[in-house]
């Protein structure tokens, strides 16, 4: 009975492994994205239609799409411990905004100033835009969103090449005489013809 126990218990580690590799596949199961193209943008004005902030109204500052949050601006405030980070950092409380889920929020009617569900249409000249569903005004994008987060830096800096160095030739006699024989050999790196075969 012994053998037959341990037989037993030896036929059911593979069974086991499969049950938990079962298990282990399905917790990574990657869910599609229910909202795969995002009617609301970085520095759209919005309200929020659920929860403690419900009527107010804010500009969006940040948009989590992974986590299918926003962040308004002034909105959603909440209290954060920061611990000490030496003599001249003691402790503090902060407060900061803290994100809100997409579906509790919706875009402002920039006529009516309420709250209002969008479509996407086309113009004549081939442009996409949001249209209001309670006015039928377009919904622009905002300014914001033509600006760079970080300005390129602008002037002379150390990394710019010298006026002098990159006018100097650099290519060697060897690579010049191997050009010239190319040019004579008309391989100027146009499409040569292929071969025409004899009927």
């Amino acid at each position: 009975s012994t053998t037959t126990a341990a037989m037993s218990t030896t036929q059911m580690k593979p069974m086991l492994a499969k049950l938990l590799q079962k298990g282990a596949n399905a917790r990574r199961v990657k869910y599609p994205d229910p909202f795969p193209i995002w009617k609301i943008v970085r520095g759209d004005k919005v309200q929020v239609i659920s929860g403690k902030e419900k009527g107010k109204q804010g500009t969006i500052v940040k948009v989590y799409r992974k986590e299918q949050k926003v962040l308004i601006q002034s909105l959603n405030l909440v209290k954060k411990h920061v611990s000490a980070r030496g003599p001249n950092q003691p402790g503090s409380i902060i407060t900061k905004e803290a994100p809100i889920h997409v579906s509790n929020v919706s875009l402002v009617d920039p006529v009516q100033g309420v709250p209002t569900k969008v479509k996407w249409a086309f113009l004549e000249d081939g442009t996409k835009v949001r249209i209001s569903k309670k006015s039928g005004a377009i919904v622009p994008k905002p300014e914001i969103l033509l600006k760079r987060r970080h300005e390129r830096p602008v002037g002379t800096l150390d990394k710019d090449t010298a006026p002098d160095v990159a006018q100097r030739v650099t290519v060697s006699q060897r690579d010049a005489a191997l050009h010239e024989a190319l040019k004579r050999l008309t391989i100027n790196g146009d499409k040569i013809p292929a071969p025409t075969t004899k009927q």
